[in-house]
Formats: C-alpha cells, sequence, structure tokens
C-alpha cells in the first residue's frame, strides 16, 4: 500500500493556517487527525489496521508503541500530558501495520512550547502545533549536525541520520534525479549507465575505529531495483564495499562501514546501469551506529537514562546559509538564505546560550564586504566595518576542511586613489571583529585580504572574562597595508590582531599564512579590567596556537596597562612550524610583560 500523510484537524476546518494548530482535550492532552492518502485519493483502512506512535523530544523517549485510533479511514493520535512536558521539536512517528506486517512507517514533527500545559481554554493556540516547513527544515538540519552523545550517564544506541542533502537536480542518460527536503526522487529509464552526486549541505567526518550504517527508507516504489548508493568523498566513494542496492534496502538490510583512518563524506553517489527503470524514491541515512539497531525506527533514539542526574539538553542550534547564487527569488531568502556573511549575521537578533546559530557559507569567492565598503573612509568613524562576531553564533565554511574553496577577499585600497591612501581610511575594516564578551568560532575559510585595519580582529576590549572562541583550518593571504602611502614599506601590520582579557581563552589551530607584505603571524596586547563585574581573583587569559604554519613570521605577546593578572596570562605555542621569532614585549605603564609563553612547553624568557 504506497501511504503518505497528511495531518488535517478536528477544529478549525475552515481556517488557513501555516502552522496548523492541534486541538487540546479538556484533560490538557493534544489530538492529531492523520488522514491516509495514495495517489491523492483517501486510502480506505481496513478493520484490521493497527496503529502505533512513537516520539522523541530532545532525544528522550516521550512515547513509545503508543496504540491509536484507527477509524473512518483516519488515525487519531493522543498527545498525552506526559508526552508534553518537554518543550522543542518532537519527532514523531506512525507506524500502521496489519496482521503482524507493517505497511508503512510515516514521519512528521511537531512543536511543543514551553507553556503547553495551561488551563487557559479547550483549544489553546499557543500549546503544541504541526511544524511549518522552517520549522521542519530546520529541525532535521539540527538532527544531521547534532553529534552522538557521549555522556556516561546514558546508555544510548542512537539513530540520528548525519547526511543533509542539498537541494538539487540532475538529468543524464534518460534519468532525472532530484533532491528536496532530503527525499531522493528518480523517474525515467536509463539509455546508458549514469552516476548521480548528491552533494551535502555539510560535510560529515567519520572518526577512526567508529562503526557507521547506511540505510534507505521511506520507499515510494517497491518493485524497482534500478539504483545502488555510495557514500563519496567529492567523485570517489569511501569505500567500494560499502553500498546499499534498492534490493537489499527493501528487505530492510543496512551496510556498515568501520573507518580505519577519520575520512570526509561530502556526497552521496547514486550509480544506475544500462536499461534500469527508476521510477522510485527514498530517504537516505548515515548513522554512527551498528547493524542491530539501525533502521527499525530511523528517528526513534532509544535511551537507557538515569532520571535523577540526567538534563536534557538546553540550547537549539539553528542554522543559517549563505550563498553567492541566493537572491530575492530563493526560497527562505532573508530568513534562513543570504547572499552574505554580514546579511545572515544581522539577522540575528534572539542569540543567546539557550538559542544559538550556526550560518554556513557555501563554496566561492565573496566580495560583499570589499563592494558595499568600496572608497569609504574610516576617518572620524567609531564602529568597525565587517562582521561582528555575536555571542553563540558560529561561522563555518560547507566544508571546513577544504578551506580553499571558501573564500573572503577584501582589498581595503578598492574605491580609494592609492596615491593618497592612509591607514586611518581603512582602520576600522576586517571580515570578522570579535564583539567583546563572546563564544563563537570561525571555521573553514580562506582570507585573501590587505589594506584593512588585519586579516582577523580578535579584540575583547578588557570585558573577555566568559570570552571563549576558536579560529581553526583557515588560510591567510595577507598583504598588510602595502598600498597606504603611511606605510611605504611597512611590514609590520600582523595577520591576527588581538586584545585580550582577563579570563579568556582563545584557540588558533590547524592554520596557514602566506605573507606577501607581512613579518607579523599573531600580536597581541592585554586590556585593563573594563567589565562591569568582579571576580574573586582575575586569571589570565589563556590562548593556544596550534599545528598553524606562520611562513616566517613572528608571534609577539606584548603586556601593555600595567594591570596585572593574579596568574600569567599565557600564550601555548604546540607543534607549530616556520615562526621567524617569538618575543615577549612590553611598554608603559607595563613595568614587565605579563605573558608566560611556551614553545612546544618551553618557557620563552
Amino acid at each position: 500500500m504506497n501511504v503518505k500523510y497528511k495531518l488535517n484537524l478536528d477544529v478549525y476546518k475552515d481556517r488557513n493556517y501555516e502552522s496548523i494548530i492541534v486541538a487540546q482535550n479538556d484533560d490538557k492532552s493534544r489530538i492529531i487527525e492523520c488522514k491516509l492518502y495514495a495517489d491523492s485519493q483517501p486510502v480506505a483502512l481496513s478493520s484490521s489496521v493497527t496503529a502505533a506512535f512513537n516520539a522523541t523530544v530532545n532525544n528522550v523517549i516521550v512515547a513509545e508503541n503508543v496504540p491509536c485510533i484507527v477509524a473512518d479511514n483516519a488515525v487519531k493520535i493522543t498527545l498525552a500530558k506526559s508526552m508534553l512536558q518537554l518543550a522543542g521539536m518532537m519527532q514523531c512517528e506512525l507506524v500502521l501495520s496489519e496482521n503482524d506486517t507493517i505497511l508503512t512507517t510515516q514521519h512528521f514533527s511537531v512543536f511543543v512550547n514551553k507553556s503547553v500545559i495551561n488551563t487557559k481554554s479547550k483549544y489553546e493556540p499557543t500549546g503544541a502545533n504541526l511544524a511549518t516547513k522552517n520549522d521542519v527544515n530546520s529541525a532535521i538540519e539540527t538532527a544531521s549536525a547534532k553529534m552522538i552523545a557521549k555522556d556516561s550517564l546514558l546508555n544510548t544506541s542512537t539513530s540520528i541520520n548525519l547526511t543533509s542533502l542539498e537541494d538539487t537536480e540532475q538529468i543524464a542518460n534518460g534519468v532525472t534525479i532530484s533532491v528536496s527536503n532530503n527525499k531522493i526522487t528518480l523517474s525515467g529509464t536509463s539509455t546508458a549507465a549514469v552516476n548521480f552526486y548528491l552533494k551535502l549541505k555539510r560535510a560529515v567526518t567519520l572518526e577512526q575505529g567508529k562503526a557507521y550504517c547506511l540505510s534507505l527508507q521511506n520507499f515510494a516504489n517497491i518493485a524497482n531495483s534500478g539504483c545502488v548508493f555510495y557514500p563519496a568523498n567529492s567523485q570517489k566513494v569511501i569505500s567500494s564495499s560499502w553500498l546499499l542496492s534498492e534490493v537489499s534496502a527493501f528487505k530492510n538490510a543496512v551496510a556498515t562501514y568501520t573507518a580505519t583512518t577519520s575520512i570526509i563524506i561530502d556526497a552521496i553517489k547514486v550509480a544506475i546501469a544500462t536499461d534500469r527503470i527508476v521510477d522510485n524514491a527514498c530517504n537516505l541515512q548515515i548513522e554512527q551506529n551498528n547493524k542491530s539497531t539501525a533502521y527499525a525506527n530511523p528517528d526513534l533514539i532509544k535511551s537507557s537514562i538515569k532520571p535523577e542526574l540526567y538534563q536534557a539538553p538546553d540550547y537549539t542550534m539553528h542554522y543559517l546559509y549563505v550563498s553567492n547564487d541566493y537572491d530575492e527569488d530563493t526560497d527562505g531568502f532573508g530568513v534562513t538564505k543570504f547572499n552574505s556573511i554580514l546579511s545572515a549575521n544581522d539577522s540575528i537578533t534572539d542569540n543567546n546560550y539557550h538559542n544559538r546559530y550556526t550560518i554556513i557559507v557555501a563554496q566561492g569567492t565573496y566580495t560583499n564586504l570589499q563592494d558595499r565598503y568600496a572608497g569609504l573612509s574610516d576617518v572620524g568613524l567609531v564602529s568597525y566595518r565587517g562582521v561582528m562576531m555575536k555571542d553563540y553564533v558560529y561561522y563555518e565554511s560547507e566544508n571546513i576542511y577544504n578551506p580553499q574553496a571558501t573564500i573572503i577577499k577584501w582589498d581595503g585600497a578598492t574605491g580609494f586613489d592609492k596615491s593618497t591612501l592612509k591607514s586611518e581610511d581603512i582602520i576600522k575594516k576586517c571580515p570578522f571583529h570579535l564583539d567583546l564578551n563572546v563564544h563563537t568560532h570561525i571555521k573553514g575559510f580562506t582570507f585573501d585580504c590587505k589594506n584593512i585595519r588585519y586579516a582577523l580582529h580578535l579584540e575583547s576590549g578588557g570585558t573577555g572574562y566568559a570570552t571563549n572562541w576558536v579560529v581553526a583550518n583557515c588560510i591567510f593571504k595577507w598583504g598588510g597595508r602595502a598600498d597606504c602611502v603611511d606605510y611605504a614599506d611597512k611590514t609590520t601590520v600582523p595577520v591576527f590582531g588581538c586584545g585580550h582579557s582577563f579570563g579568556e581563552v582563545g584557540l588558533i589551530e590547524n592554520c596557514k599564512i602566506i605573507p606577501t607584505h607581512c613579518t607579523i603571524g599573531y600580536q597581541n596586547h592585554d586590556n585593563a579590567d573594563n567589565s562591569s563585574f568582579g571576580l574573586h581573583m582575575k586569571t589570565g587569559s589563556n590562548i593556544t596556537i596550534r599545528n598553524c604554519d606562520f611562513c616566517g613570521t613572528e608571534i609577539q605577546a606584548r603586556t601593555l596597562k600595567g594591570a596585572y593578572s593574579d596568574t600569567p596570562n599565557t600564550v601555548n605555542i604546540e607543534k607549530c612550524i616556520n615562526i621567524s621569532e617569538v618575543k615577549k614585549m612590553y611598554s608603559a605603564p607595563a613595568e614587565r610583560c605579563d605573558w608566560k609563553v611556551t614553545v612546544d612547553g618551553n618557557e620563552v624568557e
């Protein structure tokens, strides 16, 4: 039986809601009524059909094999009060069976508000409501990015899908393949053998020594067997033995793989032989799991939890996407999709510990900042020009292990007469500025920049007790301020210009500097305590620079303020290469350099 779900209301049926409201009973439970259709026609359910409901919220099981009412060509699901105690996206699974044979398994999402249990009304619009398209997409992307739980308090066998496919449509050799909302759809008959490569929204790293499982689900047609699916990196399959055909998948088979070294998946290869009918659709899943627990309930996470100790995750991660290909006609443009990092960042106003964001930038060269600020002098400007990094907002390329593919290019001399350009005209410009007290990271970019403040500006301004930042897997093609008349023949503008605060923690890791007019890679200074609160003691900054190539440039640690920490500021340099010199420096009013600097464990005097 080819069945797909459609959710209808038992109240407000004459209203057109973008987010459908679910009815509330007198006992504060919720009712969802599911009408089942095949080829747009209602499905007649026999009296022998039974239905069961499973659900999780924030990876915690709230319903498991809960019986549902099947009557009048519909399934009525009751969300009991106990299911609604946790707020968040409820991942739902409806299983229809007949004579102990599963007919279909359908998945959907329901958003549960924090204020779901109330006594105001029998039908409370702010209670549980069905997710909009954007909600569902967000939930899928969040689940795709979520790491497997490692907490020792949990005994968890998970079934989280690690792959999230880009929407696409490709046509070749008589076959059309498309992806929409992670659903793969094929049509046609192959006139010759053909391989399609479906890109992931973000690459997945398989960790060395861990088992991973490939499965296919929710087929539209169990009569066809025309395709074979391989996890791949670009156009190279991870392993020729790690594949799954429709034939085996129809039998609920899965394919497992254990990585001998850490390896990246950024695409799915779909291989089709000659003269194959491929009218079908399915979902594909890769999970960190083993064969015994995979596939049975793809969206249901089974957990054995110590309830007296365990607390559910207390934050949500949202994902925004940036691409040069997006424009005003793109679905979701200005909401989840943007054509510049700056516009995506500016759209975020509700970021906090409990409500986090990751901005993911597609491959390409981005000159948005260069174009926007071309010829605009910074003389007299108080604020900075560029992306002000926000608290609990994170910035990543679509493949953080391939920084060459995502380039931020900014020549601050653009639009100026170079014969009169001075550093004061461009001193406030930088691709990223650390905005005081934040938790953030920047991963997977190439910065091809010159004639701006620095390649990266990490300035916490003396308010950094809780500041924690990471810069990783980046390339810095840095030309200093070569075209400023007041910097003629000067090469002292650093790649990383940093002002650190008491208690600040920072990490620069796996980065490479390619200088063209620069002799300083990292240069810092301390800051006085500019915060509005105090601690019982002022711990020093803790900066780590690890596995970086400085390409003949210096590292400088400087004390400028004369306001010393109770414990030393530290710069720990680990396994870095091509550093020309490491310097400890100070100037008045400071009387000493308040930085403990080590290189591979050896202290610098």
